[in-house]
C-alpha cells in the first residue's frame, strides 16, 4: 500500500531507540521527512547512523527533554524552521519508573506526569492549530495497554496513560470538523529494551529467572508469544498518513490479544 508520505513532514518523539524510532524508520521508508527527537545525544547520534546505513536521509535530530517546556518549544520551533510544515506527530515518551502505589514519591508522580501527560498537552498545543491552518494533520500518541487494563507494579503508567488517551479523545472531537485526525496505539508485550528492562526488575523482586518471566508473561498471550518490533511500526504509519483519512479518536491495541476488553 502507497501511504502517499512523500513530501509529508513528520516529528516522532523519543525516537533514539525502541517503538519511537521504529515508526520514524518506516515513515522514512515510506518517503516523509522525519525529525527525530531524543532526551539522550549519544543514542541519537546512534540512531542517524543506522538510518544512513539503510541510505534513509531524509531527516534531521534535536536534542529535547520532553519534562522541560522550554525544550518543547525550541523542538517545535527547529521542526517548523527544518520543515516550513508539520503534517503529523508522533507523542512518545520513555515508561516512568515503575513502583506500588503506596511508595511513589511526590517528585516521582511529578517527572512521571510532565514527561507522560504534559509533554502531550503542550506538543498539541504548539502544533495542532498550524494543522488546522493548513486543512489538516495527524496526531499519533504511543500509550501502552495500562489504558485499558492496569499492569502490576506500574503506578504512574496506569495512571496517567488513561489520562492521556483522555485528554486526545476529548481533542479528537474538538478538531475533527478541521480535518485533524488524533489517535493512540496502545502497544503490549513487545521485546523492546523497556520490556528487559521491566523483566529483569520482575525477575529480581520475585525470585525468578529471566526465562521464567518471559514464559509466564507469554501464557497470559493468545497468541502465546511476545511481540517483535518489527510488528509495531506499519500500524503507526498507517494511522499518521492520508489513508487512515476517516479515523479519528481511537486506540489500538498492539498486544497479541492479550486485553480482553470489548471497546
Amino acid at each position: 500500500m502507497n501511504l502517499e508520505l512523500s513530501g509529508r513532514n513528520y516529528l516522532v518523539i523519543a525516537a533514539s531507540k525502541g517503538l519511537g524510532f521504529s515508526v520514524a524508520r518506516e515513515l522514512l521508508r515510506e518517503g516523509a521527512c522525519v525529525m527525530l527527537s531524543s532526551s539522550n545525544a549519544a543514542r541519537l547520534a546512534d540512531a542517524a547512523e543506522r538510518l544512513w546505513a539503510e541510505k534513509l536521509e531524509n531527516f534531521q535530530t534535536t536534542v529535547a527533554d520532553l519534562r522541560n517546556p522550554a525544550d518543547i518549544d525550541e523542538l517545535v520551533r527547529e521542526t517548523f524552521n527544518a520543515f516550513g510544515r508539520i503534517d503529523g506527530f508522533l507523542t512518545n515518551c520513555g515508561g516512568p519508573p515503575a513502583g506500588p502505589p503506596l511508595e511513589v514519591t511526590d517528585e516521582k508522580w511529578q517527572l512521571a506526569f510532565d514527561s507522560v501527560f504534559m509533554s502531550v498537552v503542550r506538543l498539541c498545543r504548539l502544533i495542532v492549530p498550524s494543522m488546522i491552518e493548513l486543512g489538516g494533520g495527524s496526531v499519533l500518541a504511543i500509550t501502552s495497554t495500562t489504558v485499558k487494563q492496569p499492569i502490576e507494579n506500574l503506578t504512574t503508567s496506569n495512571a496517567l496513560r488513561p489520562a492521556v488517551v483522555g485528554y486526545l479523545r476529548y481533542l479528537a472531537n474538538e478538531v475533527a470538523a478541521k480535518n485533524v485526525r488524533v489517535n493512540a496505539v496502545a502497544p503490549g508485550r513487545i521485546l523492546t529494551e523497556r520490556t528487559q528492562e521491566l523483566d529483569t526488575a520482575l525477575a529480581a523482586r520475585t525470585g525468578q529467572s529471566l526465562d521464567e518471566v518471559r514464559s509466564r508473561s507469554a501464557e497470559e498471550i493468545p497468541m502465546k508469544r511476545l511481540g517483535d518490533i518489527s510488528e509495531f511500526p506499519a500500524l503507526c504509519a498507517f494511522l499518521l498518513s492520508p489513508r487512515a483519512s476517516y479515523i479519528t479518536g481511537q486506540t489500538f491495541c498492539i498486544d497479541g490479544g492479550r486485553v480482553q476488553s470489548l471497546w
